[in-house]
């Protein structure tokens, strides 16, 4: 799916990621991508993708490269399955043996939307990931959640 993966990243240029990123993308894929690393299919198309690692010296998870094609889903379609999929990413690391809090670099533009997922935010970097796309590090603790919930 490697082809797919760049072109809903490309899809998503300039205005979600620099395009100088895509070496960033290729190294993930390449060298870390692996069955945590998801993708989204609609009428027998690939339309999102992404995933989490974990990083056990920092006792931290992280997520990875969660984006989709850009206009291929409507507003709404986006919205749904967008959830649906981050809900299934979050579930995923629910159940790794592992109770680290969970790690995400986003820009502004999406810092809303992951605060709706219990994400808050640490750092911010201005223009840290390119021209208008400040780099912000957000975290969601880690929450037992009582039998039954």
């Amino acid at each position: 799916d490697r082809n797919e993966v760049i072109a809903i990243f490309l899809s998503n240029c300039p205005r979600y990621f620099d395009p100088a990123d895509i070496e960033d993308l290729l190294y993930y894929l390449d060298h870390y991508a692996d069955e945590n690393f998801k993708v989204v299919l609609l009428g027998g198309k690939l339309v999102g993708c992404g995933g989490h690692y974990v990083k056990q010296q920092e006792k931290v998870f992280g997520i990875a490269w969660v984006m989709f094609k850009r206009h291929a889903l409507g507003v709404s379609n986006f919205k749904r399955i967008a959830a649906i999929f981050f809900a299934d990413i979050l579930s995923t690391i629910q159940k790794e043996p592992y109770k680290f809090d969970i790690l995400i670099n986003t820009t502004q533009l999406m810092e809303r939307i992951f605060k709706t997922y219990g994400f808050e935010t640490e750092q911010v970097t201005k223009d840290g990931f390119g021209k208008d796309l400040d780099h912000l590090v957000m975290r969601k603790l880690f929450r037992v959640h009582p039998p039954g919930s």
